[in-house]
């Protein structure tokens, strides 16, 4: 069995002195496609932080049994500034580990590498238009490219189908099905329903971390978990399982 690329112990984390995330403790390996879930506040973006190095730790570690793994990171939407001046071709190279990455300054091998991910991305026609043109879906894939184009084996997106429409989700869902044959992939989510049948397991983040070792969830477990999250369910007609109510 291979060798964990991240460990989590016992790890209690949040932000200046207020604990958000506390006793947690999962494994990444290099072949997991975790789900992560959970209510508003819950803590999922702060566990990514934690994982990325950008929080500070309070008690426990974070660590790297084989080394620092190379990662992608796909932020939540409301944390792009669509105003910034920089076009799709200059945000894919902003990806790389060069010192220089404006695309004027590469190699001609590096922006051959960025312009063969862009046109596989269907992105061919907005190489040269400002981020701030772009549809949902467009900055989404342009995003995802920069997070690919240095070629990680952890790959994080923090709820990506976020603003998007279904055809860019589906298609989203079938590039990451593909690429998880390549790289780990943590993915965050509200939408358990969406994201159960393409994840191999799930995590409930809640104050704390509940690891699910498969991708099915019932009720039952999520209040076992205390994961306050909506099971939808899938069918011919678009329906949310509701409780049933109580009458006096």
């Amino acid at each position: 069995m291979s060798k964990p690329l991240v460990i989590l112990d016992h790890l209690r984390t949040g932000y200046f002195s207020e604990t958000v995330l506390s006793d947690v403790n999962l494994e990444i390996y290099p072949d997991d496609f975790i789900g992560i879930i959970g209510p508003n506040g819950g803590g999922k973006t702060t566990l990514i932080k934690a994982i990325l190095g950008l929080l500070p730790l309070f008690a426990g570690s974070v660590s790297f049994p084989t080394g620092k793994p190379k990662t992608g990171y796909l932020p939540q939407a409301t944390q792009i500034d669509k105003s910034f001046p920089i076009t799709v071709k200059e945000l894919v190279a902003s990806g790389l580990p060069s010192k220089s990455k404006w695309f004027h300054h590469l190699s001609a091998n590096q922006k051959e590498k960025i312009n063969h991910m862009i046109n596989d991305a269907g992105l061919s026609g907005v190489t040269s238009k400002p981020i701030g043109e772009l549809s949902g879906g467009q900055l989404q894939k342009a995003l995802l490219c920069r997070a690919l184009i240095d070629k990680p084996n952890l790959l994080i997106l923090d709820e990506p189908n976020t603003h998007v429409d279904k055809h860019f989700e589906k298609e989203l869902y079938t590039w990451l099905k593909a690429l998880n044959s390549e790289m780990a992939i943590l993915l965050v989510s509200h939408d358990i329903g969406t994201i159960s049948p393409l994840v191999k397991t799930i995590a409930c983040v809640n104050g704390t971390l509940h690891y699910h070792p498969s991708n099915q969830l019932s009720e039952e477990i999520l209040k076992v978990y205390n994961c306050p999250v909506d099971v939808i369910a899938h069918g011919p007609v678009p329906h949310r399982v509701l409780k049933v109510h109580d009458h006096d």
